[in-house]
């Protein structure tokens, strides 16, 4: 599955849409692992408030009058040591806390604005690099989704050929480039004009020797569609083949000579047959010797 020589012709003017639509997709990176801090005086509150159990907790002593409160407050103290008191008291916080949020009307928080991912931003701008990396996705996802890719024929291609990293490595190369195009920014006038243009040429230089690694995928995923075809084929064979020796086994049996005691129904009709002539040739042999008898002698024949 060579990627081409250098003169090779270009595959992924014609290979960058996928269902009309250019799409630019490389693998998520994921996220630095930290420890997590530990939890804040503030968290802890946000937690506490989230039980509504202690919400419930608060209504009820507030609800109670101060001669039941009271009484309540001595048996836990003298029953759990003054510990028990606290169950109360962060109930009636909690259930004083939200009311208080609840009067205040939150005012509508602000449109986040609309960003973009980097892919997403790299395929909205259309650009040569653009269109490689977007060809280079497509061309990867259709090899992974050949019958040909699971099979053992390519087992050592799978260990040995990262297609995804490859895809990644693209799509940050277009990436790149694409920000060299915003630091370039707009055409100036004058003589620094010139300039701009041989920079802006050597980067569409750089796209196109881009391009060639994504023709290397779309070279590989057709080699693979060719071998999920030759695949197919051969499977097709293989189960015609069976066919063929059951189909040559039926028509052996059918044509062979059934033996005389199987009761074939040929050999049956052939001694029907035989003894029906034998009575035809004894009918014959019979009529014509019998046959002057059947008229009276004649007196006067010497």
């Amino acid at each position: 599955m060579s990627a081409g020589g250098p003169g090779a012709e270009e595959l992924w003017p014609t290979r960058y849409l996928t269902a009309g639509q250019l799409v630019v997709l490389r693998s998520p990176r994921p996220p630095a692992w930290a420890p997590a801090p530990p939890p804040s005086w503030t968290q802890l509150r946000d937690a506490a408030v989230r039980l509504d159990w202690l919400d419930r907790i608060g209504r009820e002593w507030l609800r109670l009058p101060p001669n039941q409160q009271l009484a309540i407050a001595l048996l836990l103290f003298f029953f759990t040591a003054g510990v028990g008191l606290l169950v109360p008291v962060a109930g009636v916080v909690v259930h004083r806390y939200r009311r208080e949020e609840a009067a205040v009307v939150p005012a509508a928080p602000p449109a986040a604005p609309l960003s973009l991912s980097p892919e997403a931003a790299l395929a909205a701008w259309d650009t040569t690099e653009a269109r490689i990396a977007a060809a280079a996705g497509r061309a990867w996802a259709e090899t992974v989704r050949e019958p040909a890719w699971q099979s053992p024929f390519l087992a050592q291609s799978r260990a040995a050929f990262d297609g995804q990293a490859e895809v990644d490595r693209i799509v940050d190369l277009a990436l790149r480039i694409r920000q060299a195009r915003v630091s370039l920014g707009v055409r100036p006038a004058g003589p620094a004009a010139e300039y701009w243009d041989r920079q802006l040429t050597a980067l569409e230089n750089a796209a196109r020797q881009l391009g060639r690694r994504a023709d290397a995928l779309i070279r590989y995923r057709d080699q693979t569609a060719l071998l999920s075809a030759e695949l197919r084929t051969l499977t097709d064979l293989e189960r015609l083949e069976r066919s063929a020796a059951e189909i040559d086994g039926l028509t052996i049996e059918t044509a062979s000579t059934p033996l005389r005691g199987d009761g074939g129904i040929d050999t049956v009709a052939e001694e029907i047959a035989g003894v029906r002539m034998a009575m035809t040739e004894l009918v014959d042999l019979m009529t014509r010797t019998r046959a002057p008898l059947a008229e009276p002698p004649d007196p006067y024949r010497v």
